[in-house]
């Protein structure tokens, strides 16, 4: 029976298009931002459990930061330390000049004294915003490597300067009688710092070792987040492409069934 107050072809072919283009309007917000899953109504759970890997990533990327802070510090002594090796080849070089016969000892003198300024102004300045492991100022440096509470490494300050920490204040070029004690001084020393650039070395290892699978546990959660929420384009593309011919066909529908009631008027000529 045709009907002009209740068209149900009309209402049948108006659902049916509601539901078309709600479902475009789905495929397009996926092609506008690349993601299946946008938000809770779009798959709850999936959308908490990546929110939880968001914010991982997120934690992950601080850590990162840090280790770089971490690494620039433990370069700017190791620099250091580097430095001051170099300088105490120099004065052992120098106090061993000393027992030549003929030498003035007090101008091989003045060299060591500014050798060993040239220490304390190497310990003194290798510091990284603020931070200065060289120095006999109670100094350590913590790293986060990871996201739970314990999951840090620290390394404690080495005292590389000329008196507190290598014991050269006694060094003299012009005591002759004692200058294979001042060597004994000297290599005590060298042997200090070399224990110094061990443990910066191997601190600095650590620390490399660390940001490098910081970055891959980084990037492999991303990836699993991606395969949690990102959209298939290619499949996207396609879906678009029979919605928008779809809708077409049901706007026609719809036309055709609004049309329909129409034909009684013909009943009246």
């Amino acid at each position: 029976m045709a009907s002009i107050n209740t068209n149900s072809a009309s209402m049948a072919a108006l659902r049916t298009l509601n539901m078309t283009q709600n479902a475009l309007g789905k495929v397009q917000s996926q092609l506008e931002t690349g993601l299946r899953v946008n938000s809770a109504k779009d798959a709850p759970a999936t959308f908490v459990i990546a929110q939880g890997m968001r914010a991982d990533i997120g934690a992950l990327n601080a850590v990162s930061e840090g280790i770089s802070f971490g690494q620039a510090t433990i370069g700017m002594a190791m620099a250091g330390a580097t430095s001051i090796s170099d300088q105490l080849t120099t004065l052992k070089g120098l106090v061993t000049q000393a027992k030549n016969e003929g030498l003035d000892g007090s101008v091989i003198q003045d060299q060591v004294t500014e050798v060993l300024a040239q220490i304390d102004a190497i310990t003194s300045t290798s510091a990284f915003n603020g931070v200065n492991l060289l120095t006999a100022t109670a100094t350590t440096l913590t790293v986060a490597t990871g996201l739970g509470a314990a999951d840090n490494v620290t390394f404690t300050n080495v005292d590389l300067t000329s008196t507190t920490g290598l014991a050269l204040n006694t060094v003299d070029a012009t005591d002759t009688a004692n200058l294979d004690t001042h060597l004994a001084t000297i290599d005590a020393a060298i042997a200090t710092v070399g224990g110094a650039l061990t443990s910066i070395g191997t601190f600095a290892s650590r620390l490399d070792d660390q940001g490098e699978f910081t970055q891959l546990l980084t990037d492999t959660m991303k990836e699993g987040l991606g395969v949690l929420v990102d959209a298939d384009m290619a499949e996207v593309a396609a879906e678009l492409t029979a919605l928008q011919t779809k809708e077409q066909l049901n706007i026609n529908s719809l036309s055709i069934a609004n049309s329909a009631p129409q034909s009684i008027l013909a009943l009246f000529r």
